[in-house]
């Protein structure tokens, strides 16, 4: 994402985000960050939900989220929009 003259803009990361072994990408506003695109009705703060990333070499992972408001700085474990840590151990 980036701004231009104080407008949002956002793009697909068509190449996927490399996670080099030992680091860590963060998911946040402002940043990196998942959409899901196709719902068939809105979600609800508080809401729990279940999404599969699809990692090249480590295979298929479930993540879970919690939906938060917009804005929201969630703690740590919780995405959309409050952020989502990924860490490649190998």
């Amino acid at each position: 994402m980036s701004m231009d003259n104080g407008v949002m803009k956002k793009r697909p990361v068509s190449d996927g985000v490399e996670i080099k072994p030992g680091q860590t990408v963060e998911f946040n506003p402002g940043g990196y960050h998942v959409m899901f695109i196709g719902l068939k009705k809105p979600l609800e703060q508080g809401q729990q939900l279940q999404a599969m990333l699809k990692i090249e070499k480590a295979g298929n992972v479930v993540v879970n989220f919690t939906v938060e408001p917009i804005g929201a700085h969630g703690s740590s474990g919780s995405a959309m929009p409050g952020g989502m840590q990924m860490q490649h151990g190998r």
